[in-house]
């Protein structure tokens, strides 16, 4: 391949940073690349909108066919999200031949491997670095620099739209409701935030960021999902009380012969670095085995950050085609099944309240050691009107014994109401 001929689709937030950095650092994109790096053409349906970049004349279409169909383009660009019609246009794509460069985590997690076997089959490539960690060039590391380890964890924050919420009612002291209307109006969630706010994205990228990791298919499905919508601001008091954050948090761990994954709020020690990572920043650890720990950090969202991604995909085909190379994503993948969250061992913070009388943290002792919770903390935050607020965080136990007792716990008739139950540290 002597030129780098792009077609663009999509030309919302991030595909106009991909845009602005193909025409107006076009110079700087061929220096380093070695052959020409041209935009040929974009596509979306609103092409009247100014995005604030000047598109030379006959670039924009609302026509995605145009793109698919030219044979001069060899390297497709899909920046419009969701699953349809991205996978139409994706499909098309590698059907010709064409490269695809996307930022599309839930179509990536969704059909990643049938489109790597549609690559493989028609010899070009799929690459989707910006689809995990925004402008932070998560993936390329662990597939390239980190290589030489066996992966033995992964961890982080990486929805920057959740971590913003959480910042900000921290800070301020807001509840969910008022602080998602000030995301929303800042442009940092959408109008529909389920994706997001309910754990969907997390799990989409952590879906393809353990599939790298650990050298195997993850299907999405299978990873624990837990949203923020259910955080309050007593459960983010509490969490200070007891010199906690609460993080919204993607996990993943190799655990011998399975997989632990799951994503949900985690309450996180101040004095972890990932406590100290806010608003709409990104943050992933990796635990190597000869590496040790390694901690990736930046934007994870928004336009320059994710078109530099986007961008830095496409210069790599560049380098890779210049040099002689050819994109072989068929890395050796086995089988690790997922292991349920019954089975997954963590600490818990549970607030609860109940009747201010004798005998009451007895009884609920006796449930907590019939089921081994084990107790390592515990405050009395309150009482008033004949009933006492509880805080108390256990020791680690299995998320099966901890929901026996939780459920014993509603039996009893001094225990008037649990609250929230929160998974305290990253399986440390």
């Amino acid at each position: 391949m002597d030129k780098m001929i792009v077609g663009v689709i999509g030309f919302g937030t991030v595909g106009a940073g991909v845009v602005k950095i193909l025409l107006n650092d076009k110079e700087m994109l061929e220096k380093r690349a070695g052959i020409p790096v041209i935009l040929k053409k974009i596509a979306d349906l609103d092409i009247t909108t100014d995005r604030g970049v000047k598109v030379p004349d006959g670039v924009l279409t609302n026509n995605a066919d145009e793109i698919l169909n030219d044979s001069e383009i060899n390297t497709v660009v899909e920046v419009i999200g969701g699953e349809n019609p991205a996978k139409k246009f994706i499909e098309a794509a590698l059907n010709s031949g064409k490269n695809v460069v996307t930022s599309n985590k839930e179509v990536i997690a969704k059909h990643g491997l049938h489109f790597t076997s549609m690559a493989e089959k028609n010899n070009c490539s799929i690459l989707y670095e910006a689809a995990v960690g925004g402008g932070i060039p998560i993936l390329h590391a662990v597939r390239n620099s980190l290589s030489a380890n066996k992966i033995e964890k992964v961890f982080g924050i990486v929805n920057g739209t959740t971590n913003y919420i959480l910042t900000k009612m921290t800070d301020s002291g807001a509840d969910f409701a008022a602080t998602l209307k000030e995301a929303q109006d800042l442009g940092y969630a959408e109008a529909d935030p389920k994706n997001d706010v309910e754990g969907y994205d997390v799990a989409y990228k952590l879906s393809i960021l353990a599939g790298l990791a650990f050298r195997c298919h993850v299907d999405y499905r299978e990873i624990y999902r837990e949203g923020i919508t259910k955080i309050t601001p007593d459960d983010i008091a509490a969490a200070k009380r007891f010199n906690y954050s609460i993080k919204m948090t993607a996990i993943g761990m190799r655990r011998e012969d399975k997989l632990e994954l799951r994503v949900h709020p985690v309450m996180i020690r101040n004095s972890h670095p990932l406590a100290s990572v806010n608003d709409a920043f990104n943050a992933i650890y990796i635990r190597g085995g000869s590496v040790g720990d390694v901690m990736f950090y930046g934007q994870g969202a928004g336009e320059m950050p994710t078109a530099s991604a986007v961008v830095g995909d496409i210069m790599n085909l560049a380098f890779r085609k210049a040099d002689g190379f050819s994109e072989d994503s068929r890395y050796d993948l086995h089988a690790m099944p997922v292991m349920p969250i019954d089975e997954c061992v963590t600490s818990f913070f549970i607030r609860y309240t109940v009747t201010d009388e004798p005998g009451v943290l007895a009884a609920v002792s006796t449930v907590f050691a019939k089921n081994k919770v084990s107790i390592l903390s515990i405050q009395q935050v309150d009482a008033a009107g004949g009933q006492a607020a509880i805080t108390a965080i256990t020791h680690p136990v299995e998320e099966r014994s901890m929901k026996n007792a939780l459920e014993e716990m509603k039996k009893l008739a001094c225990v008037k109401e649990i609250c929230s139950v929160i998974r305290v540290g990253l399986g440390e």
